[in-house]
């Protein structure tokens, strides 16, 4: 009895030693996974700040930690590019068919005759048509962005059976289509949207701290060497301002969702109105608060 007994609390004393050694190795590869996790974070975000810089602006790698000051920001802003690129809607067909069924298509072109030229004589789109077969891509996927206009006039409206004069409207009209990087499934355009948006909304912070770089410059041609050192030409003031630029990414790019109800006029008519209309959402982009530009996502079947 004593010997069973013994080697019964020898295999459960072994028993024991194995579950703490397992749970030790455990925690040893979690911590090892989390750290080199954390390094890959780290290489990963370092990337994301060079590619910022090459694009922006390469002299601000005179500043020593660059990379530690930019790296909050720049992922501020891709985050918040994200967030936008959500709120697009999947691609719409784009063809003559769509342009018969569709209202939103119906509303942005005058006619589907329009339709052939925007892809014709887009140099892009050219090439990657040359580029495959129709049997091996069917359909291309793209962007499509265009211009919305306002203006008010006086015009003839309908009030019940009668036409009345003078009638204040507001006309809406769409141009400047063009359509941007073409690609082969749905799956590759979520990816291409968000690198337009953040490629584009680099250029545009770029353009703007160059114009503040060149009025700048004007007004300190004849200033002393202090207030030449203070000025954006440092790289140092020039990296605090762009840090400071880059706290608010919702005022460089925003997205509003307006609903339409337009006649084949391009006159927007009430909610009641039962005169034959589109009436349909488009999202348009604001960029820096005052850009402002239509985004869909389209699918062009061959």
């Amino acid at each position: 009895m004593n010997d069973n007994k013994r080697s019964y609390e020898a295999l459960s004393l072994r028993k024991f030693f194995d579950d703490q050694i397992h749970h030790l190795q455990q925690l040893v590869d979690a911590h090892f996974n989390a750290y080199h996790q954390k390094a890959s974070l780290t290489k990963e975000d370092r990337q994301f700040v060079e590619s910022f810089v090459d694009a922006a602006n390469s002299k601000m790698r005179a500043v020593p930690g660059y990379t530690h000051k930019l790296r909050e920001h720049v992922r501020g802003v891709y985050a918040h590019v994200l967030d936008i690129a959500e709120q697009i809607p999947p691609p719409v067909e784009l063809t003559p068919t769509s342009f018969r069924t569709d209202s939103l298509i119906n509303a942005l072109f005058v006619c589907s005759e329009d339709l052939d030229p925007l892809l014709r004589n887009n140099p892009e789109v050219n090439a990657y048509l040359r580029s495959y077969a129709k049997t091996e891509v069917p359909a291309m996927y793209a962007l499509l962005s265009a211009s919305k206009s306002e203006k008010r006039t006086l015009g003839i409206g309908l009030q019940g059976s009668m036409l009345i004069r003078e009638v204040p409207q507001q006309v809406i009209n769409f141009s400047s289509h063009k359509i941007h990087t073409p690609c082969r499934s749905s799956e590759e355009l979520s990816k291409e949207l968000r690198k337009y948006l953040f490629d584009t909304l680099v250029a545009l912070i770029k353009r703007e701290m160059s114009d503040r770089m060149n009025q700048n410059s004007l007004q300190t041609s004849q200033a002393s060497y202090e207030e030449r050192v203070n000025s954006l030409a440092n790289p140092n003031v020039y990296l605090d301002t762009l840090v400071e630029y880059l706290e608010s990414p919702d005022q460089l790019l925003g997205i509003e969702k307006t609903h339409f109800k337009l006649n084949k006029m391009g006159i927007k008519i009430d909610g009641n109105d039962e005169q034959c209309a589109n009436e349909f959402d488009i999202h348009e982009l604001t960029w820096n608060g005052h850009s402002r530009n239509i985004l869909l996502q389209i699918a062009y079947a061959r």
